[in-house]
């Protein structure tokens, strides 16, 4: 199954997280695709042709992202409201990303205790719009792979092991 990550982090280079993900998958799985949109366009002007014929050539996409203020980064926002047009991803002629996968594979600042009902809510209640996205597109919604707490005292120690995890999921 072909895959590409869509990379929505405004600072990779400073990421620890994200970055490790990306330099873990590269050296085990080459063939995946990881194309970063803020690298692409630091101008934000979106070459929406260029992004759909990207897509069209993949089975599964993977949106990855640090989880800022419980949504996407606004370029990927930005992205997917141009990339996902009607008469492209939906609506008449909008057939492309139908039977497509689409997961999500998200790092966040916030600890788990911080992702429960009764605080702010799970990450699947936080993730909806992403599965509703994929659903409304005709793609199946694979679900997600988060790393919560990027800044604690442990995440290195969580990340090394989290890394085949992140791996696993990207490839299942």
């Amino acid at each position: 199954m072909k895959t590409i990550i869509i990379l929505a982090h405004p600072n990779i280079e400073q990421s620890y997280i994200n970055k490790s993900w990306i330099e873990a998958l590269s050296k085990t799985n080459p063939e995946v695709e990881v194309h970063d949109i803020y690298k692409k366009y630091p101008d934000w002007k979106i070459n929406v042709p260029a992004e759909q014929a990207l897509l069209i050539k993949y089975d599964r996409i993977i949106f990855q992202y640090p989880f800022q203020w419980y949504n996407m980064p606004p370029l990927l926002k930005k992205w997917i409201d141009e990339v996902f047009l009607q008469g492209w991803a939906y609506g008449q002629g909008g057939e492309n990303l139908i039977g497509k996968e689409i997961g999500v594979a998200i790092s966040t600042a916030g600890i788990s205790d911080s992702y429960t009902e009764s605080v702010f809510g799970t990450i699947d209640q936080l993730l909806k719009p992403m599965s509703s996205t994929a659903k409304f597109v005709g793609a199946k919604y694979i679900g997600h792979h988060a790393f919560l707490g990027a800044y604690t005292p442990d995440a290195a120690e969580r990340l090394a092991k989290d890394l085949e995890v992140y791996k696993d999921f990207i490839k299942k």
